[in-house]
């Protein structure tokens, strides 16, 4: 197996990182005012009930996901170097990309979570 080069590397960190932005950005304009809607955000039965479970839901999913896409961000800048040992480099392409999805994972639990309180509060 050889490195993919640099070219490579920092090709697919640029993917990654514009990846990881696309989901910080659309979460964070649903948390901060962008009414439901069925075409971007976390569009979970229970975060879809009302504008207020939205807004509940889209700010505990950008507080849970954060630690990840951070995490991803860090391991994604660190495999741009790594690809001079392209077994390490592919298992932190790897790492990125699973941070990616547990952020992702975390934020859907978290909105949900967040918004069956809303709608269970009197």
């Amino acid at each position: 197996m050889s490195n993919p080069g640099w070219f490579a590397a920092i090709a697919c960190a640029v993917l990654i990182l514009a990846v990881n932005a696309a989901i910080w950005g659309v979460v964070s304009v649903a948390a901060d005012g962008l009414g439901r809607n069925h075409v971007a955000g976390v569009r979970l039965p229970s975060v879809m009930r009302s504008d207020e479970t939205w807004v509940a839901g889209h700010e505990a999913a950008r507080k849970a996901m954060r630690p990840f896409l951070i995490a991803a961000i860090i391991v994604i800048v660190i495999s741009i170097p790594a690809q001079l040992v392209p077994v390490f480099y592919v298992v932190l392409i790897g790492l990125s990309l699973a941070c990616t999805l547990g952020g992702l994972v975390a934020a859907a639990v978290s909105a949900s979570r967040a918004a069956r309180r809303v709608t269970s509060a009197p």
